[in-house]
């Protein structure tokens, strides 16, 4: 051992923190320093400078600074490494020039795939990099150019930590080149785990970024599936089940799932939050991987609100309501704030906040103790939320939102039904089998809606939710919801069914002569349909917008229009928008600015098969000149002219011509 080694040994043996004055001065650690950069010591060396180079004066730094990029060029051992790696982070005051100088150093370790060092060092090396980094704009740049160049043909145990540092910068930096770099590694069987998993922590962080619900609502679908995914690749995944069940408990949440199903997702987050932080966290782990665990502590938290605040808000009044006001309520209605430390609100709430309004409208004690709690604590730094929860409670009640006031049978049954039948004279048992009669009729009859269904619903209804007459009009977004589920079931139907199975839809199909069948069929087609749903609908009434309408239906005062055609040249949405939209909005002069364009789609036979249903519906703006509130059509398609799958299947099989052989 070198002499400097040697009494470097005898005092960490002694238990002090030695400096540079003790090993003999900077001048002579300089003179060895090319030996001890690859002394296995080189980490408790470059401590010990480091312990007195914030008092250093300018004109002297010059030999501390090449004394440092010695041992830190010279580092090869991964434990060596590992100290290096933290000594340069914990320094409070390391010169700008040495940092960049560890920085370099670190970097071209990292990139250094020639196998001089381990792939574990050279992941240590990068995470040095990205430590530096945190702070150093100019630095970060110079690391994002690294990581982009990472190769997924690459040593696989560096491909693993790669991908964690990939996923924790573009938490930090949003940079979404890094995205795609993540997506490409998922091809590397032992780093497929972390770039899932990041990719999955990406499009979350895309998902509350997002002020849109439509697109947020993409992300937060695109988190999922990375979660499950990572979740399919390893026994034991702690992390990605609680983000992923994290996800499930706030859908369950917002489409007010029952108690013991919330209970049961929090129950799982709670453990995977155990096994986390008790079996996969180090006492040494880094700070930024650190703050990934605070982090899944906070998404803990907010599952076990959600879940104890769904239990709360099916009591009629509270035991304890401060408690359950200021740690259920409040925290979870500002929960993106409170729970998950973020700086502003975004997509998370708009999850959370309609449930909570819409429950606590319908229970008058609940309502009561929170006003009641407002004037107590007008000083609360929740104060705002307080008011926001009883303006939107107002808001329901002013729009004559259907909302028992204090409905004993809502538990059991549907509350529409239970508000519904609380004004009929009829006893209490004949309400409660009639209640369960339409709750379980209406349960059956959607509960095996799919998932393009929901997609349609989800995109029509975003669409049109903010605009006044839905938002402020609860008769008029009662109608178009009503309509916009009947039509797409409508939809849905007639793409299934088959001659066969029912003569009626014969006009959706091609003919033998070729002859076009007129727009009528499918208007009596779609009238009966939804004769069998509501009895308000009406067949072309006159005097709507000086013309003629289709389809109408009425509801206590407020009417939408159904118009129906047939197209024979261009069916895209864009062609039919600009020539139908503006008659279908002239129906909409008296009521609600909603309406529908129904398609009859004959410009050619589907021989290919056809269209998916996703590709059928879309709903457009249509922006009036000298009105300051846009109209909105929901444009549907029907194809016809189909062809039977045996007919599609002989027309894709080759000819005898080609020299192919026909499949038998």
């Amino acid at each position: 051992m070198h002499p400097l080694e040697i009494k470097l040994q005898s005092l960490l043996a002694e238990g002090k923190s030695p400096h540079v004055d003790d090993l003999g001065g900077v001048e002579a650690i300089v003179r060895a320093a090319p030996l001890l950069a690859i002394s296995p010591l080189a980490g408790e060396i470059l401590s010990a400078v480091l312990r007195d180079v914030g008092n250093v004066a300018v004109k002297d730094a010059r030999p501390w600074k090449e004394l440092i990029g010695i041992l830190v060029h010279g580092a090869a051992s991964d434990v060596v490494l590992i100290e290096m790696v933290d000594a340069l982070d914990a320094c409070m005051q390391l010169p700008d020039a040495i940092a960049s100088d560890a920085f370099t150093a670190f970097l071209e370790k990292a990139s250094n795939s020639s196998g001089e060092l381990t792939g574990y060092a050279r992941a240590v090396a990068l995470e040095g990099a990205f430590r530096l980094a945190a702070s150093n704009r100019r630095m970060q740049f110079r690391l994002l150019d690294a990581l982009l160049g990472v190769e997924v043909s690459d040593e696989p145990h560096f491909l693993r930590y790669a991908a964690k540092i990939m996923g924790v910068a573009h938490s930090h930096w949003r940079e979404t080149e890094l995205v795609a770099a993540l997506q490409a590694l998922t091809e590397c069987d032992e780093a497929a785990y972390e770039a899932c998993f990041e990719l999955g922590m990406a499009s979350l962080a895309s998902a509350l970024d997002e002020p849109h619900r439509e697109a947020a609502n993409s992300f937060f679908r695109d988190s999922l599936q990375w979660f499950r995914r990572a979740e399919s690749m390893r026994e034991a995944t702690p992390e990605a089940t609680l983000y992923g069940e994290c996800l499930m408990l706030l859908t369950d949440f917002e489409a007010h799932t029952t108690k013991p199903e919330l209970r049961q997702r929090s129950a799982v987050i709670q453990k995977s939050a155990f096994e986390l932080l008790a079996w996969h966290v180090d006492a040494s782990s880094p700070a930024w991987l650190g703050a990934r665990h605070v982090q899944a502590a906070c998404w803990n938290d907010l599952a076990g609100t959600l879940a104890s605040l769904a239990d709360s808000l099916q009591e009629i009044s509270w035991w304890e309501p401060r408690v359950v006001i200021e740690r259920q309520v409040l925290a979870a209605y500002s929960a993106g704030r409170a729970i998950l430390k973020r700086g502003h609100d975004g997509y998370l709430e708009t999850l959370i906040r309609p449930r909570i309004e819409a429950s606590i409208a319908q229970r008058e004690g609940q309502a009561y103790l929170l006003k009641c709690w407002l004037q107590q604590n007008r000083n609360h730094e929740l104060v705002g939320e307080a008011d926001a929860i009883l303006s939107g409670i107002d808001r329901l009640m002013s729009a004559g939102a259907e909302v028992p006031r204090n409905p004993t049978e809502a538990a059991a049954i549907w509350a529409p039904v239970a508000a519904i039948l609380s004004q009929a004279r009829c006893s209490e048992e004949t309400k409660r089998r009639i209640g369960e009669l339409v709750a379980n009729a209406f349960a059956f009859s959607l509960e095996n809606l799919s998932g393009a269904e929901i997609d349609i619903f989800d995109h029509c209804r975003s669409s049109v939710e903010n605009h006044p007459d839905h938002r402020n009009n609860a008769r008029g977004a009662k109608l178009f919801d009503a309509v916009l589920l009947w039509t797409v079931r409508f939809l849905k139907n007639r793409l299934e069914m088959t001659k066969k199975d029912d003569p009626s839809v014969t006009y959706l199909f091609e003919t033998a002569d070729g002859s076009l069948v007129p727009e009528s069929a499918l208007q009596d087609d779609y009238f009966r349909w939804l004769c069998t749903q509501s009895a308000s609908g009406e067949m072309e009434p006159t005097n709507l917008g000086g013309g003629r309408a289709d389809v109408a239906l009425k509801n206590t005062g407020e009417r939408i229009v159904i118009e129906v055609k047939r197209e024979l040249q261009d069916a895209s949405f864009d062609a039919l928008a600009k020539d139908y939209a503006g008659q279908t909005t002239d129906y909409q002069n008296v009521s609600i600015r909603l309406g529908f364009l129904l398609v009859l789609d004959l410009t050619g036979a589907k021989t290919e098969g056809t269209p998916h249903i996703r590709s059928l519906i879309q709903c457009r703006s249509i922006q009036r000149v000298g009105e300051s509130e846009p109209r909105y059509v929901v444009i549907v398609k029907v194809p016809g002219r189909r062809c039977v799958p045996s007919a599609i299947s002989k027309s894709a099989k080759p000819s005898a011509a080609t020299g192919k052989p026909k499949r038998k």
